[in-house]
């Protein structure tokens, strides 16, 4: 019986650790989705202005006349076509981020018709518990029903910091590959200005274009790496600064673009790169600390409850 009924209060805390957690992530994911949809309505304006500037330059009027003229037309038609370019790339990363968080919102509001309302349930579990215990000492009953209580918090603490180190492993994988690329294409830079010709300068750009394709996934790893350490219960009473990846892609594509122009670009959009890889390193040394901690501890806490119960 003491079994079933553990079993029983172990699968009520997690159902309803699961469930804050679903809310929590929900709301956040929508607030995301609200802020990236008021982005890309404002990357839109600027990429059509963008694409209408270089409209004007190639058309035969008096702007074009005038920068003819000068001799700076293609120069100016170049700086321009490099702006669509880069104002195209960060339009298209926001909508692929506003697609991604309205798929990952209903997934989370599926997830939530699934999970029972199970708060009621684990009173009543935890009572039935301590009433087979068939304590007499009201201290002693309320001791035990606090541990009890702290053990499945516990328990559940540790599953969710899993899910972060989960999420921060995958963050790292795209951060990894966007490196492996960036140095590719720092190695065929080099080579390309030194004359390497069409072929060295495509196979540049082609390793360029591969890591901007990553970057785009490992802002949206960041994203969820930074949802799910939102929900973690720190007890080392260690801090994990995580702000700074909101603006990882942005950073990447500001100064990557302008590559076309100085090489110098790549490396330091590389050690942008570089550098946000060690943060996640040093957030995840923290996470798998935490869980040590929170192991140990949780061992500790079943120890001691065993006691209260085998001694009673």
């Amino acid at each position: 019986m003491h079994r079933e009924l553990n079993e029983r209060i172990s699968y009520v805390k997690e159902c309803m650790e699961k469930k804050n957690k679903l809310n929590t992530l929900l709301k956040q994911t929508e607030q995301d989705m609200i802020k990236e949809k008021l982005l890309l309505n404002k990357l839109s304006e600027e990429l059509r202005k963008e694409n209408e500037d270089v409209l004007k330059l190639e058309s035969a009027n008096i702007t074009s006349l005038f920068y003819a003229i000068l001799g700076t037309k293609d120069e100016k038609l170049e700086k321009e076509k490099q702006e669509v370019l880069k104002a195209r790339l960060k339009y298209d990363q926001c909508k692929n981020n506003v697609e991604y968080l309205a798929k990952e919102s209903k997934r989370l509001v599926d997830e939530l018709s699934k999970v029972e309302i199970c708060e009621s349930e684990y009173e009543d579990l935890i009572n039935k518990k301590l009433a087979l215990i068939n304590l007499e000492n009201k201290e002693i009953s309320d001791e035990l029903k606090n541990l009890i209580e702290r053990k499945e918090s516990m328990h559940a603490n540790i599953i969710e910091i899993d899910e972060a180190i989960k999420a921060g492993e995958e963050a790292l994988t795209e951060i990894e590959n966007t490196v492996k690329e960036l140095e590719s294409a720092e190695g065929w830079g080099i080579a390309d200005m030194l004359g390497g010709g069409l072929i060295v300068t495509a196979v540049k750009y082609d390793h360029i274009d591969k890591a901007g394709k990553y970057v785009d996934e490992a802002q949206r790893a960041l994203g969820r790496f930074k949802r799910e350490m939102s929900d973690i219960k720190m007890i080392t009473g260690t801090e994990i600064s995580i702000g700074t990846f909101e603006t990882f892609a942005d950073y990447f594509f500001d100064g990557l673009i302008f590559d076309w122009v100085v090489q110098s670009e790549i490396g330091k959009s590389l050690d942008a790169v570089k550098d946000t890889k060690n943060q996640i390193d040093k957030a995840m040394s923290k996470l798998y600390e935490e869980k040590v901690t929170e192991e140990f501890m949780l061992k500790q806490l079943e120890e001691k409850i065993k006691n209260i119960i085998e001694s009673v």
